[in-house]
């Protein structure tokens, strides 16, 4: 019986064990957790609540409907919102690449029952930030290209960088040395570490979705506005802004509730690799039987 005090049994862990760990994690530092998330989301549904009003105004004003047997579509307005479409959402990505680098150091901590305060949090991620951005914007970019050129590439980057943001922040390693010590801790066990991301993304996407369609349904409901067009735009007209701000709104509560849980799955399969290939159990044990003492934090947290 491995001793466990926090999310995870202090041994090679199982599938349930990684997904159930994730949402344990996120339970006992919920404060952390949900505080950090709900920032992120507050900023994430800004722009996207900018991007759908851009969208609105700039649509309008890229199809000229006056003749409707022969519409005209002004192809420099629609240049000018994918520019701007484009610049918000790196910016979201950008966002939500610094929530995950803090993810991870609450959820490495809790792994031996420590509670990552703010100033840990901040001290890990401060020093690692930029570094955290471009692997992030890396392995984002290269990973959706191969999924765009050839499906092959991106399932094979998606797999083999799976861990390459808790090394980034955990082993405070850089770039092309994250990349590659996340590849050869994965090596051997691709699938079984793809099918893991893979089933936390699903289960992701299967909240959200049904979280944002729900706010959907109430914004239809209370505004009448029914969005069919091009970037949720309402097809001939706009859409009002209490259809946008409760769109917002939603959109931050799912982000919320939802953007921790695949940073928190990243963050335990990196210690699972870790305890599978390198014996870090032992570490983490002895690391778990000071919790409550003033020694330094165990090696792999350093």
């Amino acid at each position: 019986m491995a001793p466990k005090p926090g999310c995870i049994p202090l041994r090679p862990l199982t599938v349930s064990e990684v997904l159930g760990g994730a949402f344990e994690a996120i339970k006992r530092n919920a404060r952390t957790v949900l505080w950090l998330s709900a920032a992120a989301g507050a900023v994430q549904a800004l722009i996207a609540l900018i991007v759908q009003r851009s969208a609105n105004v700039q649509v309008a004003q890229a199809v000229d409907r006056s003749d409707p047997a022969n519409p005209q579509v002004h192809w420099d307005q629609l240049g000018k919102l994918l520019g701007s479409t484009l610049g918000l959402s790196l910016l979201g990505t950008i966002i939500a690449a610094v929530l995950t680098g803090m993810i991870v150091v609450v959820v490495t901590e809790d792994v031996v029952g420590r509670t990552a305060s703010w100033d840990l949090v901040w001290l890990k991620v401060r020093s690692r930030i930029w570094r955290l951005i471009v692997l992030s914007l890396l392995v984002s970019l290269l990973a959706a290209l191969g999924l765009a050129l050839c499906l092959a590439p991106g399932i094979w980057l998606w797999g083999i960088w799976a861990v390459a943001v808790p090394v980034l922040i955990i082993e405070n390693r850089g770039i092309g040395r994250a990349l590659r010590r996340s590849q050869h801790l994965v090596r051997g066990t691709f699938w079984r570490v793809w099918g893991i991301r893979a089933l936390g993304f699903g289960i992701t996407v299967i909240l959200g979705g049904a979280a944002s369609a729900v706010v959907g349904a109430i914004a239809s409901a209370v505004t009448g506005d029914q969005p069919t067009g091009f970037l949720g735009t309402s097809g001939g007209g706009s859409l009002s802004w209490a259809y946008l701000l409760i769109s917002a709104l939603g959109t931050a509560l799912v982000a919320t509730l939802t953007a921790p849980f695949q940073a928190s799955i990243d963050s335990l399969l990196y210690v699972d690799l870790r305890m599978r290939k390198e014996n870090l159990a032992m570490e983490l044990q002895q690391a778990a039987s000071g919790v409550g003492q003033p020694p330094p934090p165990p090696r792999y947290l350093q």
